[in-house]
């Protein structure tokens, strides 16, 4: 973030009229949570591709100063879809119960360091899914964020060991993430997706794909869909109290319902929280096109 925010800032300063630039939103308004006062001031972007109207309001109410902000969707759910199809692989919708999002919080100096509780409601949201799975004899893929071999697995697996080491559970990690979308693929192929923060469940609702926010921090900067959200706190997707048993009811509930009652009982019109992404990428495309004639 910091990075990008010298990119933009010097660009505002000596290329305005030299070079076109664009931004293409791939995280939510969290983000804004680890930016100083002076840096919030000096932010600016010429143009912003940004996930959904939700987004769009959140950068207006917050006069962040944006010039132009399009409302296009998600170009990595859009390209994992492209990803699939190129390559004819077959999704089986219902092949897992839960795809459960790996989230590790080792680093308590790092992202979101205000949150002091991030690593145990991370963990706890693994322990509940997994206590879950194994009392009902579901289906379960645990979705994670390294890639396998690379230090960055070996740390999710040593994060996850503290707080899972009641059960034998294995983590899926691709050996090649950027290309294979491995935790698309795992949502697209599951009756739910279950996580903590994670981006990637708004991108589920995407593809129409049921979720449940579990954020047991009780703090405002980590709220369900992103900062200074106005969310229902009561929606089907959001769970804050970190009771099993509300936990249980919960999901079995979301599992037992057809995915029109779901999105009724939502809280808010799924487009507005993440636009349908199947074309995103072409449009994307087409968008850059006009960029360079």
């Amino acid at each position: 973030m910091f990075l990008i925010q010298q990119i933009f800032i010097l660009y505002r300063k000596y290329y305005t009229k030299k070079i076109k630039f664009i931004a293409i939103q791939s995280g939510t308004s969290n983000e804004f949570t680890f930016m100083s006062k002076s840096m919030l001031k000096n932010f600016f972007v010429p143009t912003l591709f940004c996930f959904s109207e939700y987004d769009k309001k959140f950068y207006i109410k917050n006069k962040i100063k944006v010039n132009t902000l399009e409302v296009i969707g998600s170009v990595r759910s859009a390209l994992s879809y492209e990803y699939l199809k190129f390559n004819k692989i077959k999704i089986n919708p219902e092949k897992f119960d839960i795809c459960l999002i790996s989230e590790p919080h080792s680093n308590l100096n790092g992202d979101f360091s205000q949150v002091k509780n991030m690593d145990e409601s991370a963990g706890l949201v693994a322990n509940f899914t997994h206590r879950l799975c194994k009392k009902h004899n579901l289906s379960l893929v645990f979705s994670g964020e390294g890639e396998k071999g690379k230090s960055n697995a070996l740390n999710e697996i040593y994060f996850y060991k503290h707080y899972l080491k009641d059960y034998n559970f294995n983590i899926f990690q691709s050996s090649n993430r950027s290309k294979e979308y491995p935790s698309y693929t795992n949502i697209m192929q599951s009756r739910i997706t279950i996580g903590f923060i994670s981006t990637i469940l708004r991108e589920a609702i995407s593809f129409e794909k049921k979720i449940l926010s579990c954020n047991f921090t009780g703090h405002p900067d980590v709220a369900f869909p992103g900062l200074d959200s106005q969310f229902n706190d009561e929606s089907i997707c959001i769970l804050k109290k970190p009771s099993f048993e509300l936990f249980e009811k919960r999901v079995l509930k979301i599992l037992s319902i057809s995915h029109e009652e779901y999105f009724n009982q939502l809280g808010e019109n799924k487009n507005y929280l993440m636009l349908p992404t199947l074309e995103t990428a072409n449009i994307m495309r087409n968008k850059i096109s006009q960029f360079l004639n």
